[in-house]
């Protein structure tokens, strides 16, 4: 259906988000990150987000973000202790869903799992009411989103369920890995082993985040790391296997996808086959490409 609307995910990693020109703008947090781009100047960060904010004719806000809490612009604030409650999670048809209720706007259903999945659909509701849109439509609307593309997009779900997702930062990972404990744990069949494939994306992101990094995959049985996506950086020796030693890590320098299986290999040599386990790939490099066997 032809519409007059354009709905981007603005990008602060380059500024090229101060290049739009918003009507709406719709942020969940303002955590620091791609702090290279911002010679590691938390004022110089913040300040472009202030910028991004004046831009915004509605600002719709999680106002329990430290930063974001101290915005002195009009905005739609949501703060989701106290907004977001009776949050569950089911599946229907074996595709997860969040359910929860929004202040006294009454109970809506979206697809994925996790706290953050509620806050998302919350900011979302309210951006949607400013436009007059009345709750019975947007609840709607909202139940038949079928989520986008490598946000815990399933991609198999025979011998193994894989599961493709864009999820590269410590955050975001942690968030991830808890959403597919709860999908396992909802799984009629007997619980399968959750192996995370992670292909780090930059050597600066590493870098900044190590300590976190070093966290955030508490949450999977096994886990196997991709070398580094450079995006364009030079290569910094960092000693992976000590760093990541708790988690007695696999190391693979690539996989590929064969039928529903996962394949590792060093190389030339084929390491071993993953089965009857619950895959999922955390990266936005070409991780993607190989779990869909396009590469």
């Amino acid at each position: 259906m032809a519409s007059e609307n354009l709905i981007f995910e603005a990008d602060e990693s380059d500024r090229s988000f101060l290049n739009s020109n918003p009507y709406y703008a719709i942020i969940p947090n303002a955590e620091p990150e791609h702090m290279e781009t911002y010679h590691y100047n938390l004022d110089e960060f913040y300040g472009a987000y202030n910028d991004f904010l004046q831009m915004a004719k509605v600002r719709v806000i999680n106002a329990e973000d430290s930063f974001l809490s101290k915005c002195c612009l009009p905005c739609v604030k949501l703060y989701p202790s106290k907004d977001i409650s009776h949050i569950e999670y089911f599946l229907q048809n074996n595709q997860p869903y969040t359910r929860f209720n929004l202040k006294d706007l009454g109970t809506f259903e979206v697809y994925g799992f996790g706290n953050h999945i509620a806050l998302n659909a919350s900011l979302a509701i309210l951006c949607a009411l400013q436009e007059g849109k009345s709750v019975q439509e947007i609840a709607m609307n909202l139940k038949n989103f079928k989520g986008i593309k490598k946000r815990f997009d399933i991609i198999a779900r025979e011998d193994n369920i894989i599961i493709d997702d864009y999820a590269h930062h410590p955050t975001e990972i942690l968030a991830t890995l808890q959403s597919v404990q709860i999908y396992a744990k909802l799984l009629s069949s007997t619980p399968k082993e959750i192996i995370a494939i992670w292909q780090p994306h930059k050597y600066s992101r590493l870098l900044s985040n190590l300590e976190s990094f070093k966290e955030c995959f508490t949450h999977c049985d096994r886990l196997v790391i991709l070398p580094v996506w450079r995006a364009g950086e030079s290569e910094i020796q960092i000693d992976m296997s000590k760093e990541f030693a708790r988690y007695n890590p696999t190391f693979a320098s690539h996989i590929k996808r064969v039928n529903d299986s996962v394949v590792l290999y060093n190389d030339s040599k084929q390491l071993q086959t993953l089965s009857n386990a619950i895959i999922v790939g955390l990266g936005a490099g070409d991780i993607t490409y190989q779990l869909r066997g396009e590469k």
